[in-house]
């Protein structure tokens, strides 16, 4: 039954080049972009960044990098 188990982090990986939504640890901010890449510490790097804030939209960013351990969700985005 091992083998059916999708490891996180390779999850993660499928999501590269496809839109994702990133909680961060940040007083419910959200960031929405395309995932460029990931590391194996779930450091990532986004571009096309919007930042929504109590899932209102706010500035847009642009290229961000974030630290794996400010990340509280990855999602990929409708």
């Amino acid at each position: 039954m091992v083998n059916g188990i999708v490891l996180p982090i390779k999850k993660v990986f499928s999501l590269v080049d496809s839109k994702v939504s990133v909680e961060i640890k940040d007083e419910k901010r959200k960031l929405l972009g395309r995932l460029v890449a990931v590391d194996e510490y779930l450091n990532i790097h986004l571009d096309e960044t919007t930042e929504y804030i109590n899932n209102e939209r706010g500035r847009t960013l642009g290229t961000v990098v974030i630290r794996g351990n400010n990340i509280l969700t990855i999602a990929p985005s409708i």
